[in-house]
C-alpha cells in the first residue's frame, strides 16, 4: 500500500464570491427572517390577547392604578361624557360585562383614544370643535367600538410579543418602544390600530349612531373636522396612492365616501335633525 501527501489544491479555501456580495445575501436573509418572525408574533400575540378575560383587562388596569381625566375637576363634562357613553353602548352589541368609562382631561389636544379596560380618554381640544351631538356621538361610537372588538388589548398584546422578540433577536428593541411598554405611559400610548381595525369600528360607530338617532347626518362631520385639522381639506393631486398604502388608518376623504356609500347600502336616512350639544357645554369648556 502507497501513501502519498499531496498537496491541497490552490484557492481551496478563498470563495470565488466577493465578500461584500456575501454579506449582502446574509444582511437580507437575517433581516426577511427577522421581519418574518417579528409579524408572525405581532398576530399571535393579538390573537392570544383578544383571549383574554375584559374583567382581567379591567383588574390590569386597576392595579396599575393610572391616572386618567380630570373627573374631579369636570365633573359636569365627565358625567355628560359617560351618560353619552351609556346611550351610545345601548346601540351596540356589547359583550355581557363589558362597560366603558371615558375620561375628560382639559388639555388643547385635537384627539380622543380607547386604551386597553374600556377606558377612553377625551380631549378638550376634540370637544371645543364639536358642532353637535351627532358627531361627538360618532366619535363615543367610534371609540367604543374599539373596545368592543378588543382592539386595544391586541394591538397592545401585538406590540408586546414583537418588542420581546427583537430584544431576543436583537438585545435592542429602541429604547423609545421599549421604555413606553415598559412603564405604565406605554400603556396608553403604544396602542396603534390598523386600518381594518379603523373600518370595522366606522361601520360599527355608523350602525349605533343610526339607531340612537334615527338617522346617521353629522357622522361624516368628524372626518371632515379631522381633515381640517390635519391641513387635508384642500384638493391634492397625485401621492393619495401612496398614503393609502403606508397609512395605518384609511384617508379622511375614504372614510365620509364609505360612510356615505354604506348609509344608503342600509337605507339609512342622512338628513335628519341634528341634535344640539347641552346648553352648559361650553361652560363645561371654558371652566378653569
Amino acid at each position: 500500500m502507497r501513501y502519498e501527501n499531496r498537496q491541497p489544491p490552490e484557492g481551496i479555501n478563498t470563495s470565488q464570491v466577493h465578500p461584500l456580495r456575501q454579506f449582502l445575501q446574509l444582511a437580507i436573509s437575517a433581516l426577511v427572517l427577522v421581519v418574518v418572525l417579528v409579524v408572525f408574533l405581532q398576530y399571535a400575540g393579538s390573537f392570544m390577547a383578544r383571549r383574554v378575560p375584559f374583567s382581567y383587562e379591567q383588574r390590569v388596569m386597576e392595579r396599575l392604578d393610572i391616572e386618567m381625566g380630570e373627573a374631579a375637576r369636570y365633573p359636569q363634562m365627565s358625567a355628560y361624557l359617560n351618560e353619552l357613553a351609556a346611550r351610545v353602548s345601548a346601540q351596540l352589541p356589547m359583550p355581557e360585562g363589558m362597560s366603558v368609562v371615558v375620561h375628560y382631561d382639559s388639555e388643547d389636544i385635537f384627539n380622543a383614544f380607547a386604551t386597553v379596560g374600556g377606558n377612553l380618554q377625551f380631549y378638550r381640544g376634540l370637544l371645543s370643535r364639536m358642532p353637535n351631538e351627532n358627531t361627538l356621538a360618532m366619535v363615543m361610537a367610534h371609540e367604543i367600538s374599539h373596545v368592543m372588538h378588543r382592539d386595544p388589548v391586541a394591538a397592545l398584546g401585538g406590540g408586546i410579543a414583537s418588542t420581546i422578540a427583537l430584544l431576543g433577536l436583537t438585545g435592542n428593541a429602541g429604547t423609545g418602544m421599549a421604555g413606553q411598554l415598559m412603564n405604565h405611559a406605554g400603556i396608553l400610548t403604544s396602542v396603534q390600530f390598523t386600518r381594518s381595525m379603523e373600518i370595522a369600528a366606522d361601520d360599527a360607530a355608523l350602525a349605533a349612531i343610526n339607531g340612537l338617532y334615527g338617522h346617521v347626518n353629522g357622522a361624516s362631520t368628524l372626518f371632515e373636522l379631522f381633515s381640517v385639522s390635519r391641513g387635508n381639506d384642500k384638493p391634492r393631486q397625485g401621492q393619495q396612492w401612496l398614503e393609502r398604502f403606508i397609512s395605518t388608518h384609511p384617508l379622511d376623504e375614504d372614510r365620509i365616501q364609505r360612510i356615505s356609500e354604506h348609509a344608503r347600502e342600509q337605507q339609512w336616512r342622512s338628513d335628519g335633525e341634528l341634535t344640539p350639544l347641552p346648553a352648559d357645554f361650553k361652560r363645561w369648556l371654558e371652566a378653569p
